[in-house]
């Protein structure tokens, strides 16, 4: 799938442009954020790429991560989306999808030195946002440059009908939107923020058959905060984001027809992501934990292609990535600040080289074509020993991948395809080295805590049991998927379909740490922990969990365990009405299961769909449908997690009526809004409830239909302006998963000035 030229709606962040498309789900914990879910996976088991280049690296988290939205939106020209493995090429990560950013072209053999470019500034109600962007280029026959640069200012934003659906004192007070607005406001108080950009690209073609490309792009967020923690669901004093700064570029040189190759590229390419944050607890007594980590990754790349004979194409390459990690953690305590062992291990390196080659067949011309891909990959990750009690060691992981398919031109307009692939993912250092609070509890890395007869619990709850295996270390995961479809092209419709089947293997997930009741450990990982009471279940097999200081739940790792099954439909289809009318129908079903034990698995996108009408020509416009079914299908953790079930204790409720956020409206024990105390509260939200049983807010994410409107024309030959409404019916909704309620009526207005 490809989305370009998206048209004028202002979107928070780049992967927000893939929203409504099929078998995508474009997940939001927080404003700032964006983490595209393709077809069920999302964080490091999706890859990014740019202009070819590999955006991720080894700090990629497992769940929802921020990372696509260091990206400006003003540094991408396009955006593809590639639905299902696609490792052979692409190597680690490429697990369900591949998500492509292209960046702006610089136009070359102008006969004169003349600058073009645009300017244009974009405002919008439902975030009070307003954003400038500008670029400019210069050009002749051999060369060609741009640069551009953008800054944005968005406000707090208003979700639809001004309600929070998960607000934490919905989540743990009861109150109703108005009741909450007396403390909060309309809006979905911190969740606006600041970016900005610079990038620039220079264009060589000293002949006819070479060519040389240089990219650099600069991306800083400020003021981005974790709204689910805070008003969002949780209540906690301070979850920043900062600092979120992108330094990203590369130089690339292409020449064809190259002895008995077609084309030949190579490629340099650095990418440093600066990735920080500060969390704190529900009190201002409570410690500050400051992470800020560095990972500078340098890229090598060469590829070629050939044809052999009339029937084949061939595509052959290779890759080096190595990457540095500095990693650093303060902790504030009591007026003091220490320095704690960092979230990764400091000075750690990663490392990945792949080979792969592909062969494109034409078994019947224009109507039988094969491909078939395959590729080799090596990961090590080393860590040296420091003061914090990281270990000097080293780990490597092998892999081969492939893919395979095959299309039938069964007629003019009728074409099937087949495919089936393996991808793969190489733990990386979130994986190998993480440490520190998570949205589970506390994670360490698996392997601290093997000597201390550490067995796997069989989920990452406090009340899970062992499945009486020792823990070991971690090795990769791996997909294998299938899929089948059929398209059909007939003068102005084009309709495609699609299914698929996919399992994952030994996946690596978050799960409790069970210990030995009559060996309880009294550090991991260098830190004091203690015990927690075992359930009934964990006494009877005489295994407990343990916690540190930093939160009361049980310790967490992860390992490989299980198997996991996704299967699914996408369906698509575009009808030219007439010249100038287009309309375009999607829609995506997917459905996913744990299979030891059989379970409903984590975060499940639910049943989605888009239609739209557009108008092209001298003037345009459009109107879209988005919808999406309830997703009412939810594991433990999606019932746990504050912004889907958002379940909660009587002794949540107290812990937060006790806590810093909410002091200013209790006076002498009584909360002012309301007039009650705890104990009223507890028992007119949760009436006879042990303090220690969790009761759900949600049983599922409900479903919903959103419309939008927009248009633009010219005014005279220089000026275009544009105009329209977001979600038009002020509808509230929330994209499943997503950690805050999506824009309500959203009017917006855009002008460009092209010169």
């Amino acid at each position: 799938m490809e989305r370009k030229g998206w048209g004028m709606l202002p979107i928070p962040t780049l992967g927000n442009v893939l929203h409504g498309a099929a078998g995508v789900l474009a997940q939001q914990s927080t404003y700032g954020q964006v983490s595209p879910f393709l077809r069920g996976l999302t964080g490091y088991q999706v890859l990014n790429l740019v202009d070819g280049v590999r955006f991720n690296n080894s700090t990629f988290r497992s769940g929802p991560n921020q990372y696509l939205a260091f990206l400006d939106p003003g540094q991408a020209e396009r955006v593809e989306a590639v639905l299902g493995p696609v490792s052979a090429p692409y190597g680690s990560d490429a697990m369900g999808g591949t998500i492509q950013v292209l960046t702006p072209t610089v136009q070359l053999g102008a006969n004169t030195l003349r600058p073009h470019g645009e300017f244009s500034l974009t405002g919008a109600a439902a975030d009070s946002s307003l954003g400038g962007f500008g670029q400019i280029s210069l050009g002749r026959e051999k060369w060609g440059w741009l640069m551009g640069g953008a800054g944005r200012e968005l406000g707090d934003l208003r979700a639809g009908a001004s309600t929070d659906s998960r607000h934490v004192l919905r989540r743990l007070f009861g109150l109703n939107p108005d009741q909450i607005a007396q403390v909060t406001g309309s809006r979905q108080a911190g969740t606006g923020f600041r970016q900005t950009g610079f990038h620039s690209k220079f264009s060589l073609r000293p002949t006819e058959r070479q060519s040389v490309t240089l990219w650099f792009q600069r991306s800083t967020q400020d003021g981005v905060q974790g709204y689910k923690d805070l008003w969002g669901g949780l209540g906690r004093m301070q979850s920043h984001f900062e600092p979120q700064i992108l330094d990203f570029g590369y130089a690339r040189y292409e020449r064809q027809r190259v002895w008995l190759l077609d084309t030949v590229s190579g490629t340099f390419s650095v990418n440093q992501q600066r990735d920080g944050s500060v969390r704190q607890n529900l009190r201002t007594t409570d410690p500050i934990t400051a992470d800020d980590s560095t990972v500078r990754s340098y890229g090598y790349t060469a590829q070629a292609s050939a044809r052999s004979g009339s029937r084949h194409t061939i595509l052959f390459g290779g890759e080096y990535y190595r990457e540095h990690i500095d990693s650093a953690r303060l902790l504030t305590a009591g007026g003091r600040t220490t320095a704690q062992r960092p979230l990764y291990p400091d000075g750690s390196r990663y490392g990945m080289l792949g080979v792969f080659a592909q062969d494109s067949i034409v078994l019947v011309p224009s109507k039988l074509r094969a491909m078939a891909a395959g590729r080799l990959t090596r990961v090590g990750y080393k860590t040296s020993a420091d003061r914090f009690g990281v270990a000097e060691g080293r780990q490597e992981f092998h892999d081969m991948t492939y893919q395979a398919s095959l299309t039938w031109q069964a007629t003019e307009q009728i074409a099937w395809h087949a495919s089936a692939g393996r991808g793969f993912r190489a733990p990386n250092s979130n994986d190998l080295g993480a440490i520190g609070l998570n949205d589970l509890g506390y994670e360490i890395p698996a392997t601290e805590s093997v000597t201390a007869g550490a067995q796997l619990g069989n989920n990452s709850g406090e009340t899970a049991v062992s499945l009486g295996r020792p823990v070991v270390g971690l090795k990769a995961e791996s997909l294998r998927n299938y899929e089948t479809g059929v398209s059909i092209r007939h003068d102005r419709f084009y309709a495609r379909a699609q299914g698929f089947h996919a399992d994952i293997y030994d996946p690596i997930v978050r799960r409790t740490l069970l210990f030995p009741s009559a060996n309880l450990p009294v550090s991991l990982a260098g830190l004091p922990v203690t015990p927690i009471a075992p359930t009934a279940a964990q006494r009877a097999q005489s295994v407990q969990p343990v916690a540190t200081a930093f939160d009361p739940r049980a310790i967490k790792a992860f390992v490989n365990d299980g198997q996991t099954r996704y299967y699914g439909t996408e369906l698509l289809t575009r009808v030219l009405v007439s010249r100038h009318w287009r309309a375009e129908t999607s829609y995506s079903f997917l459905a996913g299961r744990d299979l030891f034990p059989n379970r409903i698995v984590r975060r499940l996108p639910p049943q989605s769909g888009m239609a739209s009408l557009r108008h092209e020509g001298k003037w345009w416009f459009e109107a879209r449908a988005t919808a999406a079914g309830a997703q009412r299908r939810l594991s433990g953790g999606d019932i746990d997690d504050e912004r889907i079930g958002a379940s909660r204790r009587r002794q949540d409720i107290a812990d937060f009526f006790n806590g810093s956020r909410i002091a200013p409206h209790i006076v002498n024990g009584v909360f002012g809004i309301t007039g009650e105390t705890l104990q009223q509260i507890q028992d007119r939200v949760l009436p006879g409830v042990a303090d220690t049983t969790r009761v759900a807010l949600y049983n599922g994410t409900a479903g919903w239909v959103s419309f939008d409107i927009q248009g633009g024309l010219p005014i005279g030959e220089r000026w275009r302006v544009g105009a329209g409404i977001g979600n038009l019916f002020d509808k509230n909704y929330r994209l499943h998963g997503s950690g805050l309620d999506s824009p309500g009526w959203n009017a917006f207005a855009n002008m460009r000035f092209l010169f």
